[in-house]
């Protein structure tokens, strides 16, 4: 019984730290994003409030952000630590939302009669459920190496905000040509 205990108890106290480590820091921040933590679909609710869009196109938006978020893949590809200081880089890999925004709003100008309503008059609606359904559908993806910092307080790594281009990024609507 005793050589179990000095087995478990060493376990015990350096199986801890491994759960404070920057990288298990961002997994846990992104496997919120893939499980849809309640944090997650709390941000995400209030994402899709705050856009201008009818009830039914705030529903399509939802499900375009969850199909979004369950489907992000990621790799860590390095960790570096310099004394509370530290850097993850990892490479996201999520549906190009951003491509079919582009792409709806390319063919909505060159097709604008097919988002006119009943008094001929261009409808905002018709066009964002066409826009919201090809970000649904969409099955293009791209990649992004994004770097997560985070700094040690009282010994736990805590991870910083990300900016906004890294959740643009997580979102799959960074605007990539603004960097071409």
């Amino acid at each position: 019984m005793k050589k179990i205990l000095l087995v478990v108890i060493p376990f015990l106290i350096f199986g801890c730290n491994l759960y404070n480590t920057p990288s298990t820091i961002v997994e846990r921040y992104l496997e919120n994003y893939i499980k849809l933590s309640d944090e997650v679909i709390t941000d995400l609710e209030s994402k899709v409030s705050s856009e201008d869009l009818s009830n039914v196109n705030r529903e399509l938006y939802k499900k375009v952000l969850e199909r979004q978020y369950e489907s992000l893949k990621y790799e860590i590809k390095d960790e570096t630590i310099d004394k509370d200081n530290a850097e993850v880089l990892v490479n996201i890999t999520v549906y190009d939302l951003f491509k079919a925004e582009y792409d709806s709003n390319i063919y909505m100008n060159e097709n604008m009669n097919e988002f006119f309503n009943s008094n001929e008059e261009f409808d905002n609606d018709i066009y964002n459920k066409y826009r919201l359904n090809k970000m649904l559908n969409t099955i293009d993806r791209i990649d992004y190496d994004i770097i997560f910092k985070l700094k040690k307080v009282e010994g736990t790594w805590i991870l910083e905000t990300p900016n906004r281009d890294v959740l643009e990024k997580i979102h799959g609507l960074f605007n990539y040509k603004d960097y071409d």
